[in-house]
């Protein structure tokens, strides 16, 4: 049975480098699992004990911008 405390924790694929994040729960019976990286299928997580991890998802992050930083001015 879980109780209410959850955590939104972020990890990196030791691989490829693709963070994810991914929310913690709180048990009080104790679970062990693993999370492998969709791209590499390295394990970017493994745990056990009482929690557990769910809703993997990979971060989204904005690609770096090159150019002028005042393009078009002037």
């Amino acid at each position: 049975m879980a109780n209410s405390i959850w955590t939104i924790e972020e990890f990196t694929c030791p691989g490829c480098g693709v963070s994810y994040s991914a929310t913690r729960e709180e048990h009080t019976e104790p679970y062990a699992g693993r999370f492998k990286c969709s791209i590499c299928s390295g394990v970017v997580h493994e745990w056990s004990g009482k929690h557990h991890f769910f809703g993997w998802e990979a971060v989204k992050t904005k690609p770096p911008v090159f150019g002028r930083r005042w393009a078009g001015v002037g």
